[in-house]
């Protein structure tokens, strides 16, 4: 009897531990959805593309500075995006309205210019498009205009065109939903890819996630930014609210439990992202080690490769 026991307590010992340091975890080509690459030298894209070799991230983009530098030294494994340093141009010379004018000199430029892309096959998407970052990006670039604004339709019509995808960065509001539900429907050729799965605060976000998955079929979010530690620490106010070591999705306690539920009911509509930005460059692999160490190991082995780049090749035709 005693030796039944022991074998049993050693069956769970080295279940959890396969639970938690499986090798898939670890193994797992990722493509990041949210790489900021803003590299316009072959020296600069070359050091992404080492760390990428070095971390086993197939894939990465999904955000703009588009670069050709970065298509030439990713070739297939590039996710090219653009817009975003086109947008924040607007927004610093002409402000939020200038960010609603497709007329203004700027959108207008941004517009004719994805088109010219789109029609090249050198861009996939539009991203990362801010409008409402109010509370969740650096002071010098916040600002919050409607979801539904001139400059955002006039995109959705060209990606509809092109199939291709919008990434925004937009936070929880009230109406969010009806305005992703409306952007959906009326853009059934367009992909909505929701930076961040939506900065805001976990009930409210995640009650409006579930409803956008279970209404829609062509709208995705992606995990990056402070939903990781890395990020996390750059807001104090996480740290009292989800513990030291913690973002507001995963951490050193593990997946949040809202979050598991939700992946859980919707593996395929969920990508990995890191968002590199704003001097984090360096601390890209310490990015990448934390979705390997305490988010992919909290999903059984079938979503985590969902998650991890399946969901990912197939939103975005990738090889």
């Amino acid at each position: 009897m005693r030796k039944v026991i022991v074998a049993a307590l050693v069956t769970i010992q080295i279940s959890i531990f396969v639970s938690f340091y499986s090798p898939q975890a670890s193994e797992l080509p990722i493509a990041d959805a949210h790489m900021h690459a803003y590299e316009k030298s072959v020296s600069e894209a070359q050091w992404f593309l080492k760390k990428m070799d070095d971390l086993n991230v197939k894939w990465g983009g999904g955000v703009g500075t588009y670069s050709n530098e970065m298509a030439d030294a990713l070739g297939p494994r590039y996710i090219p995006a653009y817009g975003q340093e086109e947008f924040m141009a607007a927004f610093k010379t002409g402000g939020e309205q200038a960010l609603q004018d497709p007329k203004h000199p700027l959108m207008r430029k941004l517009l004719e210019k994805g088109e010219k892309l789109f029609k090249a096959g050198k861009i996939k998407g539009f991203g990362e498009i801010h409008t409402d970052n109010h509370t969740s990006g650096p002071r010098p670039m916040r600002r919050h205009i409607p979801l539904l604004s001139p400059v955002v339709i006039e995109m959705y019509k060209i990606t509809d065109r092109y199939k291709g995808f919008v990434q925004l960065h937009v936070q929880y509001s009230e109406g969010l939903l009806e305005d992703i539900l409306t952007l959906s429907r009326d853009f059934p050729n367009s992909t909505t890819i929701l930076a961040h799965c939506v900065p805001g605060k976990n009930p409210d976000v995640l009650k409006t996630l579930h409803k956008v998955f279970s209404q829609t079929e062509n709208v995705y979010c992606e995990t990056s930014g402070a939903n990781g530690p890395t990020h996390g620490r750059m807001i104090p106010v996480y740290s009292k609210i989800f513990g030291e070591g913690n973002g507001r999705m995963y951490g050193a306690n593990g997946l949040n439990k809202g979050w598991k539920e939700l992946i859980e009911r919707f593996p395929e509509r969920i990508m990995l992202g890191t968002d590199p930005c704003c001097g984090l460059k360096p601390k890209y692999p310490e990015m990448i080690k934390e979705i390997r160490t305490y988010l992919l190991p909290a999903l059984s082995p079938e979503i985590a490769r969902k998650l991890s780049y399946e969901n990912a090749v197939r939103v975005f035709g990738l090889k």
